[in-house]
């Protein structure tokens, strides 16, 4: 390297590192020539405390200026017994440190040269400097700084990668960006960012060089994940197999059990779907185990039929997963097995779990009864099996109506009988076992068509003010703060309003308002509050209760409040405009009144969600605008966007550029922002300026920006790229999108530890595929005519691949302890339900006998867990009867619409149930006489109801009743004439008339 050093950079250099004045000609030397061939590195360490001090400052700026040729001889002189040499090495060193090297603009070295060499490499990045960045980064290497310097620079990496990437790109130094990540890739997520960059078609993985410090476990993920991505699944397995087993034979030389959750070779095979292999495998581990569940310690003896259990749950997961039944029966016997000596409790659960998800519907709540009583009626009533759910909280259905006051009475004198000591404990916050009975008894009261039933146990446990926790100096918890969270989990948002709402202002609770929030998001705490007492300030002649309740309406902006309350926010939209709300904090009202505090005001963000909900767009433009006049960058890159921008200007490649110089002018701003999270931003700005290139037939820019986006889209952030993959699908570039998605679930599925992550990425893979798959949104239809959907086979394909990631997403939560029961209920059904209707949606005019035997083992499973499934009997068997299968789906219906009378005899006042059961009959065309009891049941149950109504009219017409049919269809459509579908049901009852 040849490079001269200006007069002013040398004497600053030189200045710090002596610690002398002296005038900057005295320094005016060139660095850019070669030492003479004979001398010797230590001849040049003596230059260094040489009697001509410009010798000891050429010899300084040398060994500076060419870090190659010097590194190790400086090393050795900051060790060296003379302070004038060790002082002149250890700034040299200190200078690499920093990555302030002889090309360093002046300005920049003045500020590196302030900085910790941690923070030096974030203004170095943010600079687009990454050479010297790997520098600074291989300077501490071995110093007791690298690694807090490094988990703080993969942080840094993390958050701000798309905007270092692009930088790279522009100035053609990715090659260095890459460099920087081999020596500052502290994970996993960082490896496989740099090998995203580098990867090549027909080449080998490598880890970055900064894997030498990571476990075994974590290196051998990372190169599974890249062989994976790459297509080589053998390398894969290969790489899995061999850490497997020193892992155990470690395991072994240590005496210590491996209690590993599960094998990398486990992994590799679940996510490349070798099914069998698991199953027969974790059979013979299995068995073994109970075998020697007899032997040893006591502890051991526990581990033993601990791990048998997660083996056996294996064993069923793959065997069910692969067609082999005999295994799948071998598990299912062996994880219901009634055993002498009791499991761990995590494994109890996964021992109910593991069956629940494969349709053993009762078995697991036998188990889980024994767990909790309350969970297992949860899982009953959730399977249509309400009675037992009954029973297990100990009510009886035929009591509900004589023995409801006495089963609160007891609740009620059971939760006050608690001691002020308990009260005011640091123990944990829950009602006593009678009241979550109460709960749950109202909860499964909704679902049986019993609303007055929970009606009342819900005003009753919340009037009666009973503690739950007192706290001196905070707010009480109260039963009426958990009656507000069980009915969350339902439809009754108009209930919670009435019972959160204050008598007067004072008592308004804190905790209610945040309980209620949740039911009416996006709108959080703050935004609710404020709106009750912007109404309370406007109406004050209205009751605390009606206020509140037209607040918790405005924020809920259902179809119904948006139409109810448009002048309310007319009102509130003139008010912010005005500037009013200005004097909001200085109003001053009496005590009993809502006075407003700083933490309570809303912010733009939170204003512009309200409005956006109810349709406001002006009020949305008007908020954002002012956003990005105060320098609110997402705000700007609204303003540029086609459903903020205002039509008088159309945006240019320029407007969004101008965003970007922002985002990157000032690299030394990162010092005091902390972790920056405006890198998408940058993202955005890339992206829009491509669909403007495309636009324009810009080709050539288009597809520097494309380049672009490929490279930020390399983020080692799973959140980021996530949403990268939302917004390129968003803009059709639907390859590049999956690639980021695939990546991402092989990424997840390899973590060590069983986490929700996979699950959650699985459901927006899922999504995505659904948006990538689907030509258009369909048009309103007629719901009694509607048919399924036919894909065609590369559709299908990728839906398939979606259900299966989303199947083996939910598989790894069976050990996750805070998922809710509930959904190992919902959750397979969904699955299930998938997985047949894309048999079903095939363009085939007969199914093979293979499909036909799957359709078969999965409608039989769907109901195992649900016999009233009217959401499989609704669309898939009338598809069912056109493939050929007529015989099954009849009697497949019958079932269901027989499961449907029998729950209604004994709930007669379930008109949901009457009314989808009967639906379900009409839609099949079968069993009309007893869909006609039942609709006209629901119908007299709830006259006013315009659904329940359509359905007697559809079974009506069936019968040849068109003119009835006629007449109910429009006294609902003046009931409720925004249902479209009334209207189509007249026009094709009229044209069935004509046909007569």
């Amino acid at each position: 390297m040849t490079t001269t050093l200006s007069n002013k950079l040398a004497f600053a250099i030189v200045a710090a590192c002596l610690s002398c004045t002296m005038v900057p000609a005295q320094f005016a030397w060139s660095v850019d020539q070669e030492a003479p061939p004979s001398e010797t590195p230590t001849t040049q360490t003596e230059l260094l405390a040489a009697s001509e001090f410009d010798d000891r400052v050429q010899t300084t700026l040398r060994w500076w200026s060419d870090r190659d040729r010097w590194r190790s001889d400086v090393a050795q002189a900051i060790r060296h017994h003379d302070p004038e040499i060790s002082d002149r090495a250890r700034w040299v060193q200190s200078q690499w440190q920093r990555g302030i090297l002889s090309d360093t603009p002046t300005e920049l070295a003045d500020i590196l040269s302030k900085v910790s060499p941690a923070e030096a490499i974030e203004v170095l990045l943010e600079a687009g400097r990454f050479r010297a960045a790997t520098v600074a980064m291989e300077e501490a290497s071995g110093t007791i700084e690298y690694e807090a310097i490094l988990a703080r620079i993969s942080l840094v990496v993390e958050s701000r990668y798309p905007i270092y990437a692009r930088i790279a790109v522009l100035q053609n130094s990715l090659p260095e960006l890459i460099a920087f990540l081999d020596r500052a890739s502290a994970n996993k997520k960082m490896a496989l960012c740099r090998d995203d960059l580098i990867r090549r078609p027909g080449d080998s993985p490598s880890l970055p060089a900064t894997a030498e410090t990571w476990r075994d476990d974590q290196r051998a993920e990372a190169l599974c994940v890249m062989h994976l991505l790459r297509g080589n699944l053998e390398a894969a397995s290969e790489v899995a197999q061999k850490h497997d087993e020193l892992a155990q034979q470690q395991s072994a030389e240590t005496d210590e059990p491996n209690t590993s959750r599960h094998s990398l070779n486990r992994v590799v095979r679940m996510v490349t779907s070798d099914w069998n292999a698991i199953a027969e495998e974790s059979a013979q581990e299995a068995t073994r185990l109970d075998e020697s569940a007899g032997e040893g310690t006591p502890v051991e003896q526990q581990l033993a039929r601990d791990e048998a259990v997660r083996h056996w749950s294996d064993t069923l997961l793959a065997a069910t997963r692969s067609g082999n039944d005999s295994l799948r029966l071998a598990a299912i016997e062996a994880l219901t097995r009634d055993r002498d000596k009791s499991l761990s409790p995590s494994y109890e659960t996964l021992r109910w779990r593991s069956l629940l998800i494969h349709g053993e519907v009762d078995s697991a709540i036998d188990i889980l009864e024994r767990q909790s009583p309350r969970e297992a009626s949860a899982v009953a009533i959730k399977t249509s099996r309400h009675a037992r759910g009954l029973q297990l909280l100990g009510f009886e259905a035929e009591q509900l109506d004589t023995h409801l006051e006495q089963w609160i009475d007891e609740a009620i004198d059971q939760q006050r009988s608690v001691s002020e000591e308990e009260l005011t404990s640091g123990s944990g916050v829950a009602p006593k076992e009678k009241v979550l009975d109460c709960l749950a008894l109202m909860r499964t009261a909704i679902d049986i068509g019993r609303p007055d039933i929970a009606y009342r146990i819900a005003t009753q446990l919340s009037d009666s003010r009973m503690y739950v926790k007192a706290s001196p100096g905070r707010e009480s918890v109260l039963t009426q703060h958990f009656v507000l969270a069980t009915l969350a989990a339902t439809n009754k948002t108009d209930w919670i309003f009435e019972l959160a709402a204050p008598e007067k202002p004072s008592l308004l609770s804190r905790l209610s308002l945040r309980l209620v929030s949740r039911v009416v998001e996006p709108t959080n705490e703050e935004l609710l509050y404020y709106l009750n007492w912007f109404i309370f300030h406007h109406r004050p002649k209205w009751s605390t209760e009606q206020s509140f309740i037209t607040a918790c309406e405005i924020a809920r902006a259902a179809p119904e409040d948006v139409r109810n309350h448009r002048e309310w926010i007319e009102l509130l939209g003139e008010h912010l405009r005005s500037g009013e709300s200005e004097n909001d904090l200085q109003q001053r009202t009496k005590v009993d009144e809502y006075t407003l505090s700083e933490s309570d005001v809303p912010s733009a963000q939170q204003w512009e969600a309200l409005f956006e909900a109810h349709g406001r767009a002006d009020f949305v433009r008007g908020i954002v605008r002012g956003m990005a006049q105060n320098g609110d960058l997402p705000a700007r890159l609204k303003l540029l966007t086609d459903h903020h921008r205002d039509d008088s200007h159309a945006p240019t490649p320029e407007d969004f550029e101008s965003i970007w110089q922002e985002l990157t002018s000032e690299p030394q701003s990162v010092l005091n922002a902390g972790l920056r999270d405006d890198a998408m931003i940058g993202f955005q700005v890339v992206l829009q300026q491509l669909m403007l290139a495309q636009r324009d037939g810009d080709q050539l820019f288009a597809d520097e920006l494309r380049t672009q986006l490929q490279v930020m889209a390399a983020t080692p952030s799973t959140d980021m790229r996530q949403q990268m993959a939302d917004a390129l699908a968003g803009a059709g570039m639907w390859d590049l999108a999956e690639d980021l998605y695939q990546s991402l679930l092989l990424i997840t599925a390899f973590e060590s530890d069983e986490t929700l992550a996979l699950m959650d990425i699985a459901r927006a893979y899922n999504r995505f595929v659904l948006r990538r798959t689907t030509a258009a949104s369909a048009d309103e239809g007629n719901a009694a005519e509607a048919e399924l959907e036919q894909l065609p086979p590369d559709a299908i394909e990728k839906r398939l691949q979606a259900i299966r990631w989303y199947d083996l997403g939910f598989a790894g939560t069976l050990a996750a302890s805070d998922y809710q029961e509930i959904n190992y209920v919902l959750l397979p059904q969904l699955i299930l339900r998938n997985q047949l209707e894309l048999i079903l949606q095939s363009d085939k005019q007969r199914l093979t006998a293979d499909e036909q035997r799957e359709v078969k083992r999965i409608f039989e499973l769907l109901l195992r867990f649900e016999p009233i499934d009217i959401h499989s009997a609704e669309l898939m068997l009338p598809r069912i009867k056109q493939l050929g299968m007529t015989q099954s789906a009849d009697e497949w219906l019958n079932r269901i619409v027989d499961a449907g009378m029998e729950h209604l005899r004994l709930f007669p006042l379930d008109a949901t149930t009457a009314n989808n059961v009967a639906w379900c009959a009409v839609r099949n065309r079968s069993r009309l006489d007893d869909a006609l009891d039942m609709s006209r049941h629901a119908v007299s149950t709830e006259p006013n109801s315009a659904v329940y109504r359509d359905t007697l009219a559809e079974i009506l017409a069936q019968q040849g009743e068109i003119d009835q049919a006629l007449l109910l269809e429009r006294t609902s459509l003046l009931d409720d004439p925004g249902q479209w579908h009334l209207h189509l049901q007249i026009d094709r009852f009229e044209s069935m008339k004509e046909d007569e």
